[in-house]
């Protein structure tokens, strides 16, 4: 992950007591819901803006502690740069649309246009945030018993693996689960995840999947589907809202 930098490191699953002694909320990200802060503009998801601003203030402050796995380091590593150049191109063509729209109108016209022109850098004000959001997050290392946990979902097909058998999604959520069980203070480790499908199933309305539900129950964790949904969630436990 050559563009970006990582400050809090691995730690193993071992040290999750010592690292998270506080009982501040802790955001669990899996891949999509880390991607998602370079595709804003692909997706025209422009209201999530202020929930990933939000969300990293609190990271950066303090207030929360922000965690993932090695697996989603690697596949973020994967898919970022791609990602990045998309959201680039996207905000270049917009720029270029305007330009020659700009030349159409001419005059005071244009001119007021090519000024407003320069404050379109959401893309590059995107992958800042998500880069900052890295140096501020931890990543608890590779775990024997997250290989043969996962391993075990698959061969059973045990959502997140129920459809597409996924064996990545089944480890990172194995590494989410340990999170639970080792943190100091239970009902504080929060799953963020966009990705519907592995946890909802065919659900239209975003309910859960009857296992997965079982399964957070049972570790006392809690997943989220939105950024908005996370975002209400961790102010709650803070009391910033009731």
């Amino acid at each position: 992950m050559a563009s970006l930098t990582i400050t809090k490191g691995l730690i193993s699953c071992r040290d999750i007591p010592a690292v998270f002694p506080h009982n501040k909320p802790i955001i669990f990200w899996d891949t999509c819901s880390l991607l998602y802060f370079n595709s804003i503009i692909d997706r025209r998801a422009y209201r999530e803006f202020d929930w990933d601003k939000k969300l990293l203030d609190l990271v950066i402050k303090g207030d929360v502690y922000s965690v993932t796995s090695t697996v989603v380091y690697h596949e973020f590593d994967s898919h970022h740069d791609a990602l990045k150049n998309k959201e680039a191109d996207r905000e270049n063509a917009l720029k270029n649309s305007m330009a020659e729209y700009g030349k159409i109108l001419g005059g005071q016209d244009e001119i007021d246009l090519k000024r407003g022109m320069n404050v379109l850098h959401l893309s590059s004000q995107m992958d800042n945030m998500v880069g900052e959001l890295w140096k501020n997050t931890y990543i608890i290392d590779d775990d024997i018993n997250f290989y043969i946990r996962a391993h075990n979902r698959v061969l059973g097909k045990i959502p997140p693996a129920s459809e597409k058998q996924e064996y990545k999604d089944c480890y990172i959520w194995e590494t989410f689960l340990t999170l639970c069980d080792e943190a100091t203070h239970k009902t504080q480790a929060i799953f963020m995840t966009e990705n519907t499908e592995d946890y909802c199933g065919k659900s239209k309305n975003g309910t859960l999947l009857p296992s997965i539900q079982s399964e957070l129950k049972g570790h006392q964790g809690f997943m989220t589907l939105t950024k908005c949904q996370l975002w209400a969630y961790v102010a709650k436990k803070l009391g910033f809202i009731s």
